[in-house]
């Protein structure tokens, strides 16, 4: 009974592991081609395993003896989950409001109604009035505000000057991260940094004008890691399944 109890219990646990495996694949599989995203994947912790031994009567005294059977897992659980850091690939656009970043580890800083947030997403584009803004509308910030951009010369350098018409008017706001994998994700392609991130502003790094970089995303082994979790999760079923069905029978027929 408590053995058929403890396999109720790990293929339950199994299967709310692989539902949140998916969830996780599934958005990785949807921002693909979202400029700078970066994956996430998950941590298992597998729960210590039981020794199970069978008792034996031997010898004509009836001396009781215990032989190992193996052993019997009870199930994992979730540690969390992470992000990949790993840059995505280069991708040339030739459009001069497209900026990557070639450093790893730092990010453009946005205005958002929620407070600053941070993402590695160099596509940006002009509003009405001519503020630089991101493809949700968050004003891209430069170290002085908000960047305006009244011209039609727009030159980025390599250090992150925005110059229009021969005329320096700000440089991008760029943020590094002692700890990057203290930051929250959001929606995608967003981050928010906790206090524990260590949120700096670096002296150098390099922008680069017209090239946007790619989701360190790979398709492939992102629908080979689904359809594992898919059969994980099917397993699982399976067992909850077998071992429901031989307690049902313990319980109406033999009147346990």
């Amino acid at each position: 009974m408590e053995l058929l109890l403890r396999g109720l219990y790990t293929g339950a646990t199994g299967m709310l592991v692989g539902l949140h495996q998916m969830d996780v694949t599934a958005n990785n599989l949807a921002n693909a081609s979202t400029p700078g995203y970066r994956k996430s994947d998950t941590i298992q912790r597998a729960f210590p395993t039981l020794l199970i031994q069978r008792l034996e009567r031997v010898g004509s005294q009836g001396k009781v003896q215990r032989a190992n059977v193996g052993e019997l897992g009870i199930g994992v659980t979730l540690d969390g989950t992470y992000t990949n850091f790993t840059p995505g690939a280069l991708r040339q656009t030739d459009n001069p409001l497209d900026v990557a970043l070639l450093e790893p580890e730092v990010f453009f800083t946005v205005a958002t109604g929620e407070g600053l947030r941070y993402t590695r997403n160099g596509s940006f584009q002009l509003t009405a009035g001519g503020q630089l803004v991101d493809r949700s509308g968050n004003p891209v910030l430069g170290t002085q505000g908000p960047i305006y951009i009244r011209g039609t010369n727009v030159v980025i350098d390599h250090d992150g000057y925005v110059h229009v018409d021969g005329m320096l008017v700000d440089r991008l706001l760029i943020t590094a991260f002692t700890e990057p994998q203290m930051l929250q994700r959001e929606a995608g392609q967003y981050f928010a940094a906790l206090p524990e991130a260590g949120a700096y502003v670096p002296e150098e790094f390099t922008a680069l004008q017209g090239q946007l970089e790619q989701s360190n995303v790979n398709i492939v082994t992102e629908l080979v890691k689904m359809i594992n979790v898919q059969r994980a999760y099917e397993a699982n079923q399976r067992a909850v399944r077998a071992a429901d069905d031989t307690l049902g029978k313990l319980v109406n027929e033999l009147n346990v």
